[in-house]
Protein backbone atom coordinates (compact mmCIF):
# COMPACT_ATOMS: atom_id res chain seq x y z
CA UNK A 1 0.00 0.00 0.00
CA UNK A 2 1.24 3.46 -0.53
CA UNK A 3 0.48 6.13 1.93
CA UNK A 4 1.04 9.90 1.84
CA UNK A 5 0.26 12.08 4.79
CA UNK A 6 -0.48 15.80 3.23
CA UNK A 7 0.70 18.40 4.95
CA UNK A 8 -1.59 19.95 8.06
CA UNK A 9 -2.26 22.72 6.52
CA UNK A 10 -3.24 21.08 3.42
CA UNK A 11 -5.30 18.53 5.30
CA UNK A 12 -7.00 21.40 7.35
CA UNK A 13 -8.18 23.47 4.13
CA UNK A 14 -9.06 20.43 2.59
CA UNK A 15 -11.45 18.70 5.06
CA UNK A 16 -13.01 22.62 5.54
CA UNK A 17 -13.74 22.78 1.65
CA UNK A 18 -14.98 19.24 1.50
CA UNK A 19 -17.35 20.22 4.68
CA UNK A 20 -18.90 23.58 2.93
CA UNK A 21 -19.37 21.32 0.12
CA UNK A 22 -21.45 19.01 1.61
CA UNK A 23 -24.45 20.56 2.63
CA UNK A 24 -26.41 18.13 0.75
CA UNK A 25 -26.92 14.39 2.30
CA UNK A 26 -29.36 11.80 2.65
CA UNK A 27 -30.40 9.78 5.32
CA UNK A 28 -26.53 9.94 6.44
CA UNK A 29 -25.69 8.82 10.19
CA UNK A 30 -22.24 8.50 12.54
CA UNK A 31 -21.23 6.99 15.37
CA UNK A 32 -19.02 9.08 17.64
CA UNK A 33 -15.50 8.52 17.02
CA UNK A 34 -13.00 6.28 19.45
CA UNK A 35 -10.90 8.72 21.92
CA UNK A 36 -6.83 8.77 21.49
CA UNK A 37 -6.13 5.22 23.31
CA UNK A 38 -8.81 3.33 23.18
CA UNK A 39 -9.14 0.19 20.44
CA UNK A 40 -10.44 1.05 17.49
CA UNK A 41 -13.74 -0.09 16.59
CA UNK A 42 -15.93 -0.63 13.20
CA UNK A 43 -17.63 2.70 12.16
CA UNK A 44 -20.59 2.82 9.35
CA UNK A 45 -22.18 5.96 7.30
CA UNK A 46 -25.28 5.65 5.15
CA UNK A 47 -26.94 7.41 2.91
CA UNK A 48 -29.88 6.65 0.75
CA UNK A 49 -31.45 8.27 -2.64
CA UNK A 50 -34.48 6.95 -4.62
CA UNK A 51 -33.47 7.78 -8.28
CA UNK A 52 -36.09 7.77 -11.42
CA UNK A 53 -35.24 5.15 -13.21
CA UNK A 54 -34.89 1.29 -13.33
CA UNK A 55 -32.81 -0.92 -11.02
CA UNK A 56 -30.85 -2.57 -14.20
CA UNK A 57 -29.00 0.54 -16.05
CA UNK A 58 -28.07 1.66 -11.79
CA UNK A 59 -26.76 -1.36 -11.24
CA UNK A 60 -25.02 -1.42 -13.97
CA UNK A 61 -23.02 2.20 -13.70
CA UNK A 62 -22.06 0.90 -9.76
CA UNK A 63 -20.36 -2.10 -11.34
CA UNK A 64 -18.47 -0.05 -13.61
CA UNK A 65 -15.65 -0.14 -11.16
CA UNK A 66 -12.90 1.27 -13.92
CA UNK A 67 -15.50 4.50 -13.85
CA UNK A 68 -15.07 5.63 -10.33
CA UNK A 69 -12.61 7.72 -11.21
CA UNK A 70 -15.04 10.10 -13.57
CA UNK A 71 -17.58 10.40 -10.66
CA UNK A 72 -16.57 9.34 -7.33
CA UNK A 73 -15.19 11.40 -4.79
CA UNK A 74 -11.86 11.05 -3.38
CA UNK A 75 -10.99 9.03 -6.22
CA UNK A 76 -8.09 9.95 -8.49
CA UNK A 77 -7.80 6.36 -10.47
CA UNK A 78 -9.75 3.06 -10.35
CA UNK A 79 -8.57 -0.08 -12.20
CA UNK A 80 -10.04 -3.59 -12.09
CA UNK A 81 -7.44 -6.05 -12.03
CA UNK A 82 -9.61 -9.66 -11.85
CA UNK A 83 -13.03 -10.68 -13.54
CA UNK A 84 -15.27 -13.50 -12.77
CA UNK A 85 -15.94 -16.23 -15.26
CA UNK A 86 -19.14 -15.97 -17.55
CA UNK A 87 -22.16 -16.27 -15.56
CA UNK A 88 -25.31 -17.91 -17.45
CA UNK A 89 -25.65 -14.43 -19.70
CA UNK A 90 -22.29 -14.47 -20.83
CA UNK A 91 -21.06 -11.63 -18.97
CA UNK A 92 -18.35 -10.93 -16.33
CA UNK A 93 -18.26 -9.11 -13.37
CA UNK A 94 -15.20 -7.24 -11.39
CA UNK A 95 -13.60 -9.31 -8.46
CA UNK A 96 -10.63 -7.12 -7.91
CA UNK A 97 -9.66 -3.75 -8.38
CA UNK A 98 -7.03 -1.14 -7.39
CA UNK A 99 -8.77 2.27 -5.82
CA UNK A 100 -6.52 5.41 -5.25
CA UNK A 101 -8.39 7.58 -3.14
CA UNK A 102 -8.00 10.58 -0.91
CA UNK A 103 -9.87 11.60 1.85
CA UNK A 104 -9.34 13.68 4.96
CA UNK A 105 -5.47 14.51 4.59
CA UNK A 106 -4.82 10.76 3.01
CA UNK A 107 -3.94 9.68 -0.16
CA UNK A 108 -3.53 5.58 -0.41
CA UNK A 109 -4.10 2.85 -3.05
CA UNK A 110 -6.95 0.32 -1.79
CA UNK A 111 -6.65 -3.27 -2.81
CA UNK A 112 -10.67 -4.22 -3.27
CA UNK A 113 -12.23 -7.51 -3.23
CA UNK A 114 -15.54 -7.13 -4.99
CA UNK A 115 -18.56 -8.91 -4.65
CA UNK A 116 -21.31 -8.66 -7.30
CA UNK A 117 -24.87 -10.26 -6.98
CA UNK A 118 -26.26 -8.80 -10.26
CA UNK A 119 -29.27 -6.25 -10.37
CA UNK A 120 -29.10 -6.26 -6.36
CA UNK A 121 -25.75 -5.14 -4.93
CA UNK A 122 -22.09 -4.14 -5.18
CA UNK A 123 -19.60 -4.79 -2.47
CA UNK A 124 -16.26 -3.85 -1.72
CA UNK A 125 -13.99 -5.51 0.84
CA UNK A 126 -10.16 -4.20 1.85
CA UNK A 127 -8.46 -5.50 5.22
CA UNK A 128 -10.83 -8.26 6.81
CA UNK A 129 -14.43 -8.36 8.12
CA UNK A 130 -13.55 -10.21 11.14
CA UNK A 131 -13.06 -8.57 14.45
CA UNK A 132 -10.10 -6.94 14.91
CA UNK A 133 -9.63 -6.38 11.31
CA UNK A 134 -6.38 -6.90 9.01
CA UNK A 135 -5.18 -8.80 6.14
CA UNK A 136 -2.91 -9.07 3.10
CA UNK A 137 -4.84 -6.35 1.76
CA UNK A 138 -5.42 -3.67 4.60
CA UNK A 139 -4.20 -0.71 4.46
CA UNK A 140 -2.08 1.73 6.98
CA UNK A 141 -4.84 3.80 7.46
CA UNK A 142 -7.63 1.32 7.35
CA UNK A 143 -8.24 -1.86 9.47
CA UNK A 144 -10.79 -2.78 7.43
CA UNK A 145 -13.03 -0.91 4.77
CA UNK A 146 -16.25 -2.45 3.27
CA UNK A 147 -18.52 -0.31 1.15
CA UNK A 148 -21.60 -1.73 -0.09
CA UNK A 149 -23.95 -0.58 -3.00
CA UNK A 150 -27.99 -1.86 -3.06
CA UNK A 151 -30.55 -1.04 -5.73
CA UNK A 152 -34.55 -1.91 -4.99
CA UNK A 153 -37.37 -1.47 -7.20
CA UNK A 154 -39.63 0.96 -5.60
CA UNK A 155 -43.80 -0.33 -5.73
CA UNK A 156 -45.97 2.23 -5.51
CA UNK A 157 -44.06 5.29 -6.96
CA UNK A 158 -44.32 6.06 -10.73
CA UNK A 159 -42.34 3.70 -13.16
CA UNK A 160 -39.44 3.30 -13.26
CA UNK A 161 -38.13 3.82 -9.48
CA UNK A 162 -35.77 2.64 -7.65
CA UNK A 163 -33.87 3.14 -4.26
CA UNK A 164 -30.15 3.14 -4.13
CA UNK A 165 -28.48 2.70 -0.91
CA UNK A 166 -24.68 2.96 -0.04
CA UNK A 167 -23.49 1.92 3.56
CA UNK A 168 -19.37 2.35 4.81
CA UNK A 169 -18.56 0.49 7.36
CA UNK A 170 -14.77 1.09 8.76
CA UNK A 171 -12.22 0.40 11.59
CA UNK A 172 -9.38 2.60 11.41
CA UNK A 173 -5.74 1.40 12.17
CA UNK A 174 -5.09 4.12 15.08
CA UNK A 175 -7.94 6.12 16.71
CA UNK A 176 -5.93 9.28 16.09
CA UNK A 177 -7.10 8.65 12.20
CA UNK A 178 -10.65 9.23 13.84
CA UNK A 179 -9.75 12.73 15.32
CA UNK A 180 -8.18 13.72 11.83
CA UNK A 181 -10.84 12.99 9.43
CA UNK A 182 -13.58 13.70 11.74
CA UNK A 183 -14.34 16.80 9.93
CA UNK A 184 -14.25 14.55 6.56
CA UNK A 185 -15.71 11.34 7.39
CA UNK A 186 -19.68 12.30 7.89
CA UNK A 187 -19.71 13.76 4.61
CA UNK A 188 -18.51 10.91 2.57
CA UNK A 189 -21.26 8.74 2.47
CA UNK A 190 -23.67 11.46 1.37
CA UNK A 191 -20.98 13.35 -0.92
CA UNK A 192 -20.60 9.67 -3.02
CA UNK A 193 -24.23 9.03 -3.30
CA UNK A 194 -24.64 12.63 -4.51
CA UNK A 195 -21.85 12.32 -7.02
CA UNK A 196 -23.59 8.82 -8.07
CA UNK A 197 -27.20 10.60 -8.78
CA UNK A 198 -25.21 13.31 -11.20
CA UNK A 199 -23.54 10.20 -12.94
CA UNK A 200 -26.74 8.69 -13.42
CA UNK A 201 -28.37 11.66 -14.47
CA UNK A 202 -25.50 12.55 -17.21
CA UNK A 203 -25.55 8.95 -18.78
CA UNK A 204 -29.44 8.33 -18.12
CA UNK A 205 -30.66 11.42 -19.06
CA UNK A 206 -32.54 13.97 -16.97
CA UNK A 207 -35.75 12.68 -15.25
CA UNK A 208 -38.31 13.52 -12.93
CA UNK A 209 -37.28 13.73 -9.35
CA UNK A 210 -39.21 11.84 -6.52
Amino acid sequence: MALRLLPPLRASIAASRIASSASRTSNLSRPFFTLPGSSPTTQSLTATRKLPYAPAPLYDLIADVDSYVQFVPYCSRSRVTRWSDPDAAGRRWPTLADLHVGWGGFDEVFTSRLRCVPGVSVEAVSGSTQPGGGGPDASAVFRSLVTRWSVKELAGLPSPSTEVHLAIDFQFTNPLYAAVSAAVSDKVAGLMIEAFEKQARQKLGSRRKL
